[in-house]
């Protein structure tokens, strides 16, 4: 927690709140799956976070936790994570995002890692890198929307683990117009002996 908390408090030390938009995030989930694996064992999860922006340029900081389960030999029950970096858009409509991200799991530490990541994004394109840090592996992906149509396509290869693809599907419902759907279609082709996975998710969020 010591680590978390440092973080934290350096991150913030970058902004002035005062010239700052703070907005915040919920959601549930009938499966946590992230970079094609599940993350809860299939089971449910409940997440949240907060972020915060800079009025008068493009970086960011946030926090985001969730519920995790990597089942009955190991007692790791939530994820948290902390990241900031930099977004912004050209005149000719190319996105890009830079940053760093560091992800926590309270009472077990021997599983923390960290991330540089690098995207960019063009008209329905998008392009996504992270590389871990001492020594953990790399992840390159690649999504495409479909139009408005509220679907999307992506594709990953995380290295020393395997491949995935997902569909997923966003529309927003009208409750109080802050309640969005997503339905997910996931599937992971593991490299180095873990099971496959496939899966489905659908996920309230506001």
């Amino acid at each position: 927690m010591k680590k978390i908390s440092l973080l934290i408090f350096t991150c913030l030390s970058m902004f002035s709140l005062s010239a700052a938009e703070i907005s915040g995030n919920f959601a549930l989930t009938n499966d946590y799956i992230w970079r094609g694996m599940s993350q809860t064992g299939g089971d449910f999860a409940y997440s949240g976070g907060v972020d915060v922006s800079a009025e008068d340029n493009g970086s960011y900081i946030g926090v985001w936790g969730s519920k995790v389960d990597f089942g009955a030999d190991d007692d790791t029950n939530m994820e948290v994570d902390i990241y900031f970096g930099y977004s912004d858009e050209s005149a000719r409509g190319v996105t890009f995002d830079v940053g760093y991200i560091s992800y926590n799991y309270p009472g077990t530490s021997e599983l923390d890692f960290e991330e540089i990541y690098f995207g960019f994004g063009y008209k329905l394109l998008g392009l996504n890198f992270a590389q871990g840090l001492d020594g953990a592996p790399y992840n390159m992906e690649m999504s495409l929307a479909l139009g408005e149509s509220g679907f999307s396509f992506t594709y990953g290869e995380y290295d020393h683990y395997g491949k995935y693809e997902m569909l997923s599907y966003d529309f927003p419902v009208q409750i109080a117009n802050r309640v969005s759907v997503g339905i997910g279609l996931s599937n992971f082709d593991s490299e180095d002996g873990m099971a496959d996975e496939d899966g489905f998710v659908i996920t309230f969020s506001m």
